[in-house]
């Protein structure tokens, strides 16, 4: 057997982010829902965009960055097309001097902020943010109906703020704000 040790991690160490479908069609489109999630305190921002272009992958993670009260010291993220090129550009490169960097990568290079990836087929790699689409997929869509998406957009603000303050089993009860608050008060 062996015994893996896990390093403590501070607010904002390492963020989580993925992409959630968001169950079923409104007004006959379909939506992705973008999550950061915090691997030390679990705190986790949403966004529901009607794409899952580049584009708004940086878009998302320069919100994240806006509002999270920590500073974004290193992001993980599957490997998706929209945030790497790990399949379908970077190692196929013509030019492997000058390989095709993903904007993400090329965004995330300008601020210093490490890009990991997780192995391929290994979902669990990227557990917290697995784990909380499974809460919001039995908390929120499977007891929520959206006539429209201003109405999903208005919900998943509410849902993720009362996600923030839920008490959770990792944390030892604490609520995510509550585990902030207590590294907070241990840093000053």
């Amino acid at each position: 057997q062996y015994k893996y040790i896990k390093p403590t991690l501070l607010p904002g160490d390492l963020i989580e982010i993925d992409i959630k479908y968001v169950p079923g069609r409104i007004g006959g489109k379909r939506y992705y829902q973008y999550t950061a999630i915090d691997c030390a305190s679990r705190w986790r921002h949403l966004k529901i965009y009607d794409n899952m272009a580049n584009s708004y992958s940086i878009s998302f993670l320069e919100e994240v960055i806006k509002v999270a009260p920590f500073s974004i010291r290193a992001i993980k993220t599957d490997n998706g097309s929209c945030f790497t090129n790990r399949y379908i550009g970077y190692l196929k490169s013509s030019d492997p001097v000058n390989p095709r960097l993903h904007s993400l990568d090329i965004f995330c290079a300008k601020l210093g902020i490490p890009h990991y990836l997780i192995d391929p087929g290994k979902p669990a790699q990227n557990g917290r943010v697995e784990r909380s689409h499974r809460t919001d997929q039995e908390m929120f869509y499977d007891r929520n109906c959206f006539k429209d998406v201003i109405t999903l957009k208005k919900k998943i603000k509410s849902w993720n703020v009362y996600y923030n303050n839920l008490e959770h089993c990792a944390l030892d009860g604490l609520t995510p704000n509550e585990a902030l608050a207590r590294v907070q008060n241990v840093c000053t």
